[in-house]
């Protein structure tokens, strides 16, 4: 019989206080933590919502206002929560931004401004899925916000649903004039093909801005993702024409030539990379793009020199060298060739770095080691360049030029930048967080009491939860988080804040109590001793500690003080059902079943009405032999209770000693429909089965029951059985070997079983 937390429990406990920590040492405010001698005010000279919150919260608090200071507390931990959230994501630290964020939205989810905020956050993070839901959100909450309209408008163009993007883009342009939502808006017109507005949003920024050789450059790159090259080429004219030696305007103008014409743009291409090399002679892409053109025009020495000199300017770049090596391959140069391939193949991260050259590479260096003799190592690389080729999709286009590193990724910078923080800014956002620490527990934990002041037990455990994290110091966090776990039933979390608390206040009468309740609760006899034992007197003055203790002492093998502390208990209280419901447990404990089905039958003559008593009561007579008295019990149990699986199974198998076994039938097959893994119920099933010569059903019924309690042994005695009448002889002698080495193993224990 399995003990049960008495309802007498909260007898010592009923008037248990939470503390808020304004009753026993006041923290420092939010403005206090970071500017002790100074409050907080926003940049306009106003004072600062954050601390006006804080304050009109502990105001409303003193003066007992509780529902309003319940109001404050949430408003300023929303707002604390997402200061803290800008602040990491700042730090680039998206994922405690968004931890921060989430906690914010639970209190404050009609803020337009948090969902922005966090939107924001996540876009920076890369998650647009979820950066578009926090926007769609602050969208219906605040629909003209040119901010709202930003944020959307970049998550459709990332997302590349540009006439999504437009609307948006649109709005906070109009509401907003901003060079980096025009540029994005002017490449969304590019992207759908709309010229003409793109060319006249260009321009009109241009009037705006004023019209510079930077801002033309930049139009030309919306223009080249586009893949209109001809106005790219146009816009990089115009570039010239505000300054002639503007860097990587012709650089770009080299590789438009490329990117319209391929091959047949190497004309055009070749002084437009010199050029760029006259204003910036150590730019890696034009050296890099005429060794290429050079290499492909059979101008070896020229290749050379420039590819080389790519190579020096960047040495961890693998593409040069990837092109030397091929390029000495092919003219006999074998040591030479070996080493710039082994180098190109060492530096290439990415086996799709420029078009899946790294495959090329591989192929290379295969035929050459075959062709000196190294036929292991050929075969490796060979096999390498065909698992790389196997990824590499082929767009004509794309596999003859290659793509000069710096410029294929997309032209919005700016606005998806994924830089990581400096160390400066993480602990900045770290220090920001800490001076907010103390008020956010202070303020989790006041929530925490006013909850528990309406039984909310459960909300309180998770307010005093958010307390301890924020400042596991806390004056009566310890406390606080005990008695909540304590009084929403949650034992195992009940024990530690509770057991830390008394070491430093172990004259806490409630709250020893409580860990003492916890500890019976969780089967800890011997420690549920330990800690009442330093009140004692106040134990056995209370009928549910009182309980517990004597219970412990029976657990823990002090039988006799046990019992007559729990016979005291009754005379004190003859006509409490539960009181004679305990006892009874504590004799059934100890398998006195007589005692315990005297006390169990005193409880429902008190109260009638009690299902799990009656259960109790047909249990013990099973126990004593007496199916047949214990039908009537059960029956009346499962009348009380028809949900119960547990006693629908007892009454089947009560009735099947009783051997009225087309009552049993359908009882247990409404418990397997109830519970499907019941093991025991299959086992009282196939064994009924078997029985009424039904071998086909029982073997099923049998088999279901060793794969859901395969340590028992019966279920295995019984499917050996099934399975020698069904002449299925392996099988029964395989089966019988388990039931024996299980039977085996079970010797000794207490309790016999029955086949």
């Amino acid at each position: 019989m399995g003990s049960r937390r008495s309802t007498f429990f909260l007898l010592a406990l009923s008037l248990v206080p939470f503390l808020s920590v304004a009753q026993t040492a006041k923290p420092r405010k939010p403005s206090e933590a970071a500017k002790p001698s100074k409050p907080v005010t926003a940049k306009s000279g106003k004072p600062d919502d954050l601390q006006q919150h804080y304050d009109a919260a502990r105001t409303f608090q003193i003066g007992g206002d509780q529902q309003k200071a319940e109001s404050e507390y949430k408003l300023f931990i929303a707002e604390a929560l997402r200061r803290i959230g800008n602040s990491r994501s700042r730090a680039k630290d998206f994922d405690h931004a968004a931890a921060a964020f989430d906690q914010a939205i639970a209190f404050r989810g009609d803020d337009p401004n948090l969902h922005l905020d966090y939107a924001t956050s996540l876009f920076l993070a890369g998650k647009l899925p979820e950066s578009r839901e926090q926007a769609e959100q602050a969208l219906k909450l605040a629909p003209e916000s040119p901010q709202i309209h930003t944020v959307l408008g970049r998550v459709f163009f990332e997302q590349g649903e540009y006439e999504k993007a437009k609307p948006h883009l649109e709005a906070a342009v109009v509401a907003s004039p901003k060079f980096d939502i025009g540029y994005m808006l002017g490449l969304t017109y590019i992207k759908l093909g709309d010229l003409t507005r793109a060319s006249v949003l260009f321009d009109e920024m241009a009037v705006g801005l004023g019209d510079r050789a930077s801002l033309r450059i930049m139009y030309a790159r919306a223009y080249r993702e586009g893949e209109y090259f001809d106005q790219t080429l146009a816009e990089l004219k115009k570039a010239l024409v505000k300054d002639p030696k503007a860097r990587t305007v012709h650089l770009l103008m080299g590789m438009s030539y490329l990117d319209r014409d391929s091959e047949g743009g190497f004309v055009e291409a070749i002084p437009e990379f010199q050029a760029e090399l006259k204003n910036n002679p150590d730019d890696f892409r034009s050296h890099y793009m005429l060794g290429y053109i050079a290499m492909k025009q059979h101008r070896e020495a020229e290749a050379e020199r420039e590819l080389k000199r790519a190579s020096e300017l960047e040495p961890q770049n693998p593409e040069p060298l990837a092109y030397l090596g091929q390029m000495y391959a092919d003219a006999n140069r074998l040591p030479e060739a070996e080493a710039a391939l082994r180098k190109s193949i060492a530096l290439t991260k990415e086996v799709s770095q420029n078009e899946y050259q790294v495959g090329r590479s591989h192929y290379v260096l295969g035929r050459l080691l075959l062709q000196t003799g190294r036929k292991e190592e050929g075969e490796k690389e060979l096999k390498a360049s065909q698992e790389a080729r196997a990824q590499q999709p082929r767009t004509a286009k794309e596999l003859q030029i290659p793509k000069s590193p710096g410029l294929q990724k997309k032209e919005v910078e700016a606005i998806s930048e994924q830089a990581s923080a400096s160390p400066a800014e993480t602990k900045k956002a770290e220090e920001y967080e800490n001076q907010l620490r103390p008020a956010l527990a202070d303020a989790y934990n006041n929530l925490g009491v006013a909850a528990a002041s309406r039984s909310d037990f459960p909300g309180a455990l998770a307010y005093f939860k958010s307390a301890a994290q924020w400042d596991p110091n806390l004056a009566t966090v310890d406390r606080n988080l005990g008695m909540a776990a304590f009084y929403a039933n949650q034992f195992e979390q009940a024990i530690p804040p509770l057991a830390r608390h008394l070491q430093s206040k172990p004259d806490d009468l409630r709250a020893r109590a409580a860990l003492g309740l916890s500890y019976y609760s969780t089967g800890r006899y011997r420690e549920t001793l330990e800690a009442l034992r330093p009140i004692e007197p106040q134990v056995t003055a209370d009928p549910g500690l009182g309980y517990a203790y004597a219970v412990s002492m029976v657990k823990t093998g002090d039988y006799t003080k046990g019992v007559d502390r729990l016979k005291a208990i009754e005379a004190s209280n003859p006509n409490s059902a539960e009181v004679h419901l305990l006892l009874g447990d504590a004799y059934a404990d100890q398998k006195i079943y007589a005692s315990a089905l005297e006390e169990y039958r005193k409880a429902i003559a008190i109260d009638p009405n009690q299902a799990h008593t009656h259960f109790l009561v047909g249990l013990v007579l099973i126990y004593q032999g007496s199916p047949a008295e214990a039908v009537p019990e059960l029956q009346a149990a499962l009348k009380l209770d028809p949900g119960s699986t547990e006693t629908r199974y007892h009454l089947a198998f009560a009735l099947l000693q009783a051997q009225k076994k087309d009552e049993a039938l359908p009882l247990l097959q409404e418990v397997i429909r109830q519970n499907p893994n019941y093991g025991e119920a299959f086992y009282q099933l196939g064994k009924l089965q078997l029985e009424e010569g039904e071998t086909k059903s029982a073997i099923a019924s049998l088999e279901n029951a060793v794969k859901l309690i395969p340590d028992s042994d019966y279920p295995h005695y019984q499917l050996s059985l099934a399975y020698k009448r069904d002449s299925r002889s392996e099988d029964a002698a395989r089966e019988m070997q388990l039931y024996q080495t299980l039977k085996s193993r079970r010797r000794g224990q207490e309790t016999p079983q029955s086949n």
